[in-house]
């Protein structure tokens, strides 16, 4: 806070204190009719709706400029002696935009007056950045696919923005914010602001408090070049406007509901014959209502709004659980090509790890009684019994194979959400404006288990409780000294609280079933996790996330100001922000335990396997890899963000405007909520340096960076009336990545236990293999010595993974650059033509500096073995990579008359080392890793549309009579999305590589080649690909090669507007969400060991139908 504190007397600011991110702004040239400027001609805007205005006068060039506008819709004049009047009317002004209004002043009288009328503005002539602005009208009329209807869902109209999707859980992400990744960075490089304050939820890069459709006025994106003012990003910088009141009153109360009833079928829920599986029941609703109005006219004006949401969803499932041959031991069908994808169904066995050596090699075929491929009864693991009678047995054929896709349940997720919004406006005099907000919302889900008690793989095994509240209060003050100088300040908070649990929470359930050592407390109750290779996971158990206590509270202070001297527009100011972040949360394992089973330990070497030796692993009770997290310290991470920055818009001439900024960023290294709350590893020594104990530095003696300065310029250039060309550069820093942070022991415990190669079980601290009887061991104490070094070389802390964080960690940085040409059409339209670029430097990129760098070694070619005897992973957070981004990004839009069409295409390309901030695919040779982006699709268009019919009342055709009043009102909107194919990655065994780390992708002999096959059929040509053979032999295949399917959809609505009186109205809608239910296919299956390789068997794409009323007033 003293940094805050700093600032604000620096700067002059006011005790408790709006700019370009939250206001727009109007400048433009005074002319005569001759084209001369004319100075000294007084020029004023006012607000229609609150009747606000303010004045300045033109400069000796004629220029003049209303900075710090809020989003409305004004009426521009202009008068000086010896000319008449010239008014400009219905000028709409969105927030971050700048809007040219020239006016000619005509001979005459100040009291003669010249009206007209503006349509919205078409050409962008006075900035360079690129995006979009949405505006309400879209808002509330475009049919947003996504639950809760979702704004976000309307960042698809952004060229270079991926389609939005929803990330995480219901139970992390309740509010359900979608993410996307634009101009080809990954998620970390988008920034959320809620009326310019901080709304980013730092864990898991959500959007913090998400604001009904119906309170929102305006959502700005800005994707490239950015102004100096906005930063933290290197993708997107999202703001979103809450409705004002004005001085009439005006609200709504809406209500929607979808059917089950017209709810489409998922083009996979049906068996072999076409038989449809039952539907199950959804029933959703959507009430709420909003109202605002003046307190006292043209003085203070208020806007609220509620919402409740009721969605009791039905859900279906379809897993691949095990058989009833395979649980009794009978193994015969791994020959089968139902099981064995090799190409000689007959190369696959299972192989008795009793026999032979522990490299695999000399084992021979298990047997009972002299059955091949069979286990007799009496080797079963009792515990692997128990946990089988606690799932049920395969209920389905649907996949026409017995062994995959073969388990078919339903179950209906149950989400109630309450939101709120008041917002008050107040103008105290002519010089001041302060808007003071708070929302809340909160919603609760639950979400039952597959299998009872024993969770199960619903959901990835988040099965559950969960709740979250959230509060947002903030205050947003401009005041002007004087026409020229302008002072605009914010000031906010984002809170919230997120609690889950599993379903079995409280129970000792792990200790029933004979698995020692695990429910020691509240915190790790509940049934330990079971993952077995090719099958749906967790088997039984729940998601290593559950349980966890979460919450963050961002506090935000931002002062700018602005000047206006001759045809320059000076801003500059602070932005500080204190971030708090609580996370109580295991996620590597589980507090509960993990057993993971794969296909090594009942294969040799060389050998082709199955799903089945993953199973007849589980039903030996030999696992390759045994793990538990246990949380001992709450983390709570701590840091201080410093921005400033500095910008001119230089209006050199009316055809010329140019942008100069330079901005700064600050991000001191976090520190720990109170002393020990941070542990570092140090590879150096095998220790742990704990943070704040013995003379450590709280903050790991992370570097201090204090040159992060990011040049902005830009220039837009009026070639005609019709015609602007505009280009700019810019750099923008990014923040430290998500929540992973130094939470090693003693703030958090994780026991890994690993095996020493593929075909070996996991080994416990003694050196015995790692059983189901015989559990965990007890948890180290923590103990810290006075000293705060913690020696890693005991029994249980050797091998725990462990996060490194660098101290000369260096913060990502973007390059971005554009170049845009854009004409006005005749009939109002607008095209627009940009080469969008970019390149991310010191991306940061997860690297297991512990990963096998000698090709089929095992451990012994893993650095940390050699040195300390080490196993584990050892997670460098981060390193720093490179990205590349090139795309044309065209808009051809129309916003006039009874059509507002909105269209982007992008022709791009996206390449980096990974996704997201993601590890490494490959250790040795890491420049393999360099590829496609995963989310990268060659090209996508999008279009928007909303139209009103042309008859009616006041329309062109029928405007009377009954023709009129059946066929007026009506209005239809939809949005239309076209891709191509998201990137396929071929995995493959990575048994005989036997390279801790590194992944293994499979050979390919000939031509990639699709057949478009679905469910049964594959959708490529599988029989070029196969497995690599021999130890360190890597697949001939890189990262993300080929493309999947392609994508369509159109969400579509019809609507109709009936005027019940004059200030009553009333209107109906139906929206349909994949109209034509037009089934969306995921990719096929790539991983050549599973039973469904080359095949699709997941579809979005069905039909939805919300019908909805809304009365307005």
């Amino acid at each position: 806070m003293a940094i805050l504190l700093t600032a604000g007397v620096l700067l002059g600011a006011p005790p408790v204190l709006r700019g370009q991110a939250v206001d727009g702004s109007v400048l433009g040239t005074i002319t005569d009719a001759t084209g001369a400027a004319v100075p000294g001609a007084k020029v004023s805007v006012t607000e229609v709706g609150t009747n606000s205005s303010r004045a300045t006068r033109s400069n000796d060039s004629g220029n003049y400029v209303f900075a710090d506008l809020t989003p409305g819709t004004y009426t521009v004049s202009a008068e000086v002696q010896g000319f008449k009047r010239e008014v400009q009317e219905k000028v709409p002004v969105l927030v971050n935009t700048t809007v040219r209004v020239d006016l000619q002043l005509q001979p005459g009288e100040v009291i003669e007056t010249v009206n007209v009328v503006a349509g919205a503005p078409m050409l962008q002539t006075d900035r360079s950045d690129t995006g979009r602005k949405i505006d309400a009208i879209q808002v509330e009329n475009l049919p947003i696919v996504y639950n809760n209807h979702n704004f976000q869902g309307l960042l698809n109209l952004v060229p270079g923005a991926t389609r939005a999707f929803r990330p995480h859980s219901q139970f992390f992400n309740s509010q359900d914010s979608l993410s996307t990744q634009v101009n080809g960075n990954s998620r970390l490089g988008n920034n959320l602001q809620l009326e310019g304050i901080d709304d980013n939820e730092r864990t898991g890069l959500l959007q913090v408090y998400i604001p009904p459709m119906e309170a929102i006025q305006t959502v700005d994106v800005t994707t490239s070049d950015y102004e100096a003012e906005l930063g933290r990003a290197g993708g997107a910088v999202t703001n979103v406007i809450l409705k004002s009141g004005a001085n009439d009153f005006h609200g709504e109360a809406y209500a929607f509901n979808r059917l089950s009833a017209l709810q489409a079928r998922n083009f996979f829920d049906r068996g072999p014959n076409g038989t449809p599986f039952p539907m199950p029941v959804t029933v959703y609703n959507y009430d709420g209502f909003s109202l605002g109005g003046p307190i006292k006219k043209n003085k203070v004006f208020f806007f609220g709004d509620y919402l409740h949401i009721s969605d009791h969803r039905g859900q279906s499932d379809l897993f691949t659980l095990p058989t009833a041959d395979f649980r009794d031991g009978d193994f015969g069908a791994v020959t089968s090509t139902d099981v064995c994808k090799a190409k000689t169904a007959a190369d696959c066995n299972i192989y008795d790890p009793a026999t032979g050596n522990p490299d695999g090699s000399g084992r021979q075929i298990i047997s009972c009684h002299g059955v091949p491929n069979t286990i007799c009864p009496d080797r079963f693991d009792p515990v692997a019994l128990k946990i089988l009678n606690l799932i049920r047995l395969p209920n389905s054929t649907s996949s026409g194979n017995p062994y995959s896709q073969n388990f078919i349940t339903s179950s209906r997720l149950i989400k109630t959400t309450h939101t709120f919004d008041m917002k008050v406006d107040q103008n105290p005099n002519e010089n001041n404006h302060v808007s003071y907000r708070f929302s809340y919302t909160k919603p609760v889900v639950t979400d039952p288990p597959s299998f009872g008690f024993a969770g199960g793989p619903h959901g990835g095994g988040f099965q559950g409780t969960g709740t979250q509240k959230t509060y947002v209060p903030g205050v947003n003050w401009d005041h002007i000294f004087s026409p020229s100088l302008i002072v605009e300040s914010r000031f906010g908070v984002e809170r919230y609280r997120n609690d889950s649990r599993q379903s079995d929470y409280g129970k000792n359930d792990s200790d029933a079933l004979g698995i020692p050592g695990v429910n020691t407390e509240p915190f790790t109750s509940g049934l330990a996790s079971v993952n077995i290779g090719g099958y749906s996971n967790p088997l039984v158990g729940y998601s290593a996330s559950l349980p966890w206590v979460r919450s963050e509270t961002n506090i935000d202070f931002v002062n700018h100001w602005t000047k206006t001297k001759g045809n320059h527009t000076v801003k500059w100011g602070v932005d500080v922000r204190r971030v708090r972040d609580d996370l109580l949360q295991t996620q590597t394992f589980n507090p509960r335990g993990t057993f993971n089973f794969n296909d090594g330990v009942t294969s040799i070497p060389g050998a082709k396997t199955s799903f089945a030796n993953d199973f007849a692993s589980f039903l030996l009770g030999i696992p390759n890899q045994v793990g538990r997290d246990l949380p001992i310290v709450f983390p709570a991470y701590r840091q201080t963000w410093f921005f400033a920055f500095g910008q001119d818009k230089w209006q050199v001439s009316p055809k010329l405007t140019m942008d100069l900024g330079l901005r700064w960023e600050l991000y001191p290294p976090a520190t720990p909520h109170f002393a020990g709350g941070f542990s570092n590893y140090d590879p150096n020594t095998n220790s742990l340096v704990v943070a704040g104990v013995g003379g450590n530095p709280r903050n790991l003696g992370m570097e201090t960076r204090y040159r992060y300065f990011a040049p902005r310029f830009g220039v837009a250039y009026r070639l005609s009336a019709n015609t602007v060309v505009r280009s700019g550069f810019g750099i923008s820093y990014e923040p430290f990545p998500d929540n992973t942070y130094a939470y090693n022991f003693p703030v958090k415990q994780n026991n890994a236990f690993n095996a020493s190669n593929s075909f070996s079980p996991a080994l416990l601290p003694d050196g015995t293999p790692a059983t189901f009887a015989k559990g965990f061991p007890p948890p180290l104490p923590a103990v810290i010595p006075s000293n705060g070094i913690i020696p890693a070389n005991t029994a249980l802390l050797l091998n725990q993974d462990y996060v490194i964080i660098p101290r000369n960690f260096r913060n990502p940085y973007v390059e971005s650059w554009n170049f845009a040409l854009q004409r006005a059409l005749p009939r109002n339209f607008t095209f627009e033509a940009a080469y969008v670029g970019n390149h991310g430097v010191d991306i940061a990129t997860q690297y297991n500096i512990n990963a096998d760098l000698v090709p089929g070694a095992g451990v012994k070619g893993e650095p940390l073995f050699r040195l300390y005897g080490r196993k584990a992973a050892t997670t460098l957070f981060f390193v720093g990579t490179s990205t590349n981004y090139n795309a044309l990004q065209v808009k051809f839009d129309r916003r006039s008359g009874n059509l507002l069409l909105t269209t982007a295409y992008t022709y791009s390309k996206s390449l980096g080392i990974t996704d997201e901030d993601g590890g490494f695919a490959w250790y040795i040779n890491p420049r393999r890793s360099y590829a496609r982006a995963g989310f990268d699709r060659t090209h996508t268009f999008v279009q928007s549309y909303v139209y009103q019919l042309p008859f009616g009342k006041r329309q062109h055709w029928l405007t009377s009579g009954a023709a009129a009043k059946v066929l007026g009102g009506w209005q239809v909107t939809g949005i239309l999305t076209l891709m191509t194919g998201a990137p396929l990655f071929f995995n493959a065994s990575g048994k005989d590589l036997n390279s801790p780390g590194n992944a293994q992708t499979a050979n390919i002999s000939g031509p990639f080649k699709r057949l478009y096959g679905v469910d049964t059929q594959p959708w490529f040509d599988t029989s070029v690909f196969s497995q690599p053979a021999g130890a360190g032999v890597f697949g001939s295949l890189g990262r993300n090669v080929f493309a999947g399917p392609g994508f369509f959809n159109l969400d579509a609505a019809l609507f109709r507007r009936v005027r019940l009186s004059e200030k009553l109205g009333l209107e109906l809608r139906a929206e349909g969400f994949s109209a034509t239910n037009t089934p969306q296919f995921g990719n096929p299956d790539t991983d050549i060991t599973h039973a469904n390789f080359g095949l699709i068997k997941g579809a979005g794409g069905g039909r939805s139908v919300d019908f909805g009323a809304r009365i307005t007033f």
